[in-house]
């Protein structure tokens, strides 16, 4: 949700302030580079997307709406920006096929690493093969349901979908979890899932 606060910030933004610019810059890039990173699982390619967004938007700020969502803004625009490098690279598949039935192999790596260490290695491999399972669609909308905080709706708008398909979409991958998962592992994943929240800005390997 938009905050007074917010809404200063982006229309001093707007208006050229290089520093706003920066503030901005600094807040988002880890949030829009562990999105990215679950949906390409390429460092180099998701930086990338994020300076060239950054580039692209500061040079068009005057004609951006001006009452945004600054959060929800960005992360539809990088996934806009993700998904067209990818079709544009020979070496990934198309995004549709990415999207529909490719799981990606590495997924919520380094968010595991973070909060996972003082579990049993056999726990940690039984959930990284369950969320292996998911499509990139699932995890999408679980990252941003869980690790991005944002609301349903929202998500429908990030990712071009109704709100109750993205109800549908959460229910399937937490359905297909709980179904790979016994009781204390599945309940342990939830847990994992929103401690993440206090993790965005900790992501190692990443420097702003």
């Amino acid at each position: 949700m938009e905050t007074s606060n917010e809404r200063e910030l982006w229309q001093q933004f707007q208006a050229g302030d290089e520093q706003a610019f920066s503030t901005i810059y600094s807040t988002y890039f880890s949030i829009l580079y562990q999105y990215g990173y679950h949906i390409a699982q390429d460092e180099a390619l998701v930086k990338d997307c994020i300076q060239t967004l950054f580039i692209e938007i500061w040079r068009s700020r005057r004609n951006l709406a001006t009452d945004v969502s600054i959060k929800f803004y960005l992360l539809k625009a990088m996934r806009r920006h993700v998904y067209r490098t990818i079709r544009l690279q020979a070496s990934f598949v198309s995004a549709t096929a990415l999207d529909e039935t490719n799981p990606v192999t590495q997924s919520f790596s380094h968010e595991f690493e973070l909060i996972a260490q003082e579990t049993t290695q056999q726990r940690q491999a039984l959930l990284q093969q369950a969320i292996h399972q998911l499509t990139n669609r699932q995890r999408e909308a679980i990252t941003l349901l869980y690790i991005n905080e944002l609301s349903y709706a929202e998500i429908a708008g990030i990712m071009t979908l109704k709100t109750r398909s993205v109800y549908n979409l959460i229910h399937e991958a937490l359905e297909k979890l709980r179904s790979q998962l016994n009781p204390s592992n599945f309940t342990w994943l939830v847990f994992v899932l929103f401690s993440l929240v206090d993790h965005v800005q900790r992501i190692p390997g990443v420097e702003q």
